[in-house]
């Protein structure tokens, strides 16, 4: 079996309106996404998905299909995807950076592995350590506190039983949104707040003890995502678990963290990390420092939100039941995968069943909507 060639389809994606992502790293209210197919000798395809937003990774569409085609198809084509613990590691030093880039291919590998082998990707990074049908929270964005808190309460009805909250650039709106949406949701609903590294060290510390009344859960990356000293210091200073999110994209990055002791917890997903395996060498590290992982989430579509849920399921230190996950992109989408979308049921989310990633993808319904606005 060996892989004989690789083509990619651009997708265009459009947030519902009613959620789309503000925060203090800008709006996300449209995806242009790109998908990569590999195909072997025996007519096999393995799916990938890069997922990239260029304020978040640098990453873009057209970067992404030009690197793929010139600087990783040469080190992919005519391997055995049977070995893809060799091809990711090729993968990874065929260029720098370009982490979602790298993961699209890598889980196009891995699908092609499990359904030669007729096995989910999860066997294939060590078996099933967490249960199949995986809780979930909604995240909610920069919104007016009152619009904020009647969406949570609508959410927790459906299902959810945790809350995401966007905070940072306006300090007395995020505590009103803070504030009712609490009141909204109970006590017995999770809440937590991400500032994606909009608060300074100083800021940071006077908010989250604003908080305390409301008993978030966890403030997630606090501070600017290369400032693992201030992360560090915010830590020590306050009484709420502090999540490391931008902070750790690679694996030194998270070694850093642990060294200097800067999270109670660190988000991790394939994209960001390069790839499934990058993400759970990650999650390993952090469980022998006693540092649970989570599963954060950059607006996937359904390919990219299937390997995050095998992921997820493989990682036993991903505390999903204490701290539900953002495996929740397909949500924020009006247009779905055809054939077989991700599930989603009572505020989880289940993970595809059957071979490789468990979806049934025809090469002809991605091209019909390839570069084109799929709302």
């Amino acid at each position: 079996m060996k892989i004989v060639n690789i083509e990619t389809y651009p997708v265009e994606l459009t947030v519902k309106p009613e959620f789309f992502i503000v925060s203090s790293a800008g709006a996300h209210a449209k995806s242009r996404y790109l998908i990569v197919a590999l195909r072997c000798d025996d007519g096999t395809v393995g799916w990938g998905e890069a997922t990239v937003v260029s304020r978040w990774s640098g990453e873009t569409r057209a970067g992404a299909k030009e690197i793929i085609e010139r600087d990783i198809a040469p080190v992919v084509i005519g391997r055995d995807p049977l070995d893809f613990e060799s091809i990711a590691r090729d993968i990874s030093s065929a260029v720098i950076d370009n982490p979602f880039t790298k993961a699209a291919v890598e889980t196009a590998v891995l699908d092609l592995a499990g359904k030669a082998l007729k096995q989910p990707v999860y066997d294939l990074l060590g078996g099933a350590k967490n249960p199949l049908q995986i809780p979930v929270k909604f995240v909610i964005g920069l919104r007016p506190p009152e619009e904020s808190a009647r969406i949570a309460a609508a959410k927790v009805k459906e299902g959810f039983t945790a809350i995401k909250l966007k905070v940072g650039p306006d300090p007395e709106q995020d505590f009103q949104r803070v504030r009712q949406v609490r009141e909204a949701i109970g006590n017995g609903v999770k809440l937590n707040v991400d500032t994606n590294g909009g608060w300074t060290v100083e800021q940071a510390i006077k908010e989250i003890a604003r908080y305390e009344p409301y008993k978030l859960e966890y403030i997630e990356q606090p501070v600017a995502r290369h400032d693992i000293e201030g992360l560090a210091k915010v830590r020590s200073s306050v009484g709420v678990p502090i999540m490391a999110d931008e902070s750790v994209f690679s694996i030194w990055q998270a070694e850093e963290v642990l060294r200097r002791k800067a999270a109670d917890l660190i988000s991790i997903y394939p994209g960001k990390n390069g790839g499934l395996l990058q993400a759970k060498k990650i999650c390993e590290l952090a469980e022998k420092e006693g540092v649970a992982c989570h599963l954060g989430s950059n607006l996937e579509w359904d390919i990219g939100t299937a390997a995050m849920c095998h992921l997820a399921v493989a990682c036993k230190n991903v505390a999903l039941e204490k701290f539900p996950v953002d495996i929740l992109g397909p949500l924020y989408y009006s247009f779905k995968l055809p054939r077989t979308p991700v599930e989603y049921q009572n505020g989880r989310v289940q993970t595809p069943q059957g071979w490789g990633l468990g979806l049934d993808i025809a090469e002809k319904d991605l091209a019909a909507i390839a570069a084109r606005d799929a709302l």
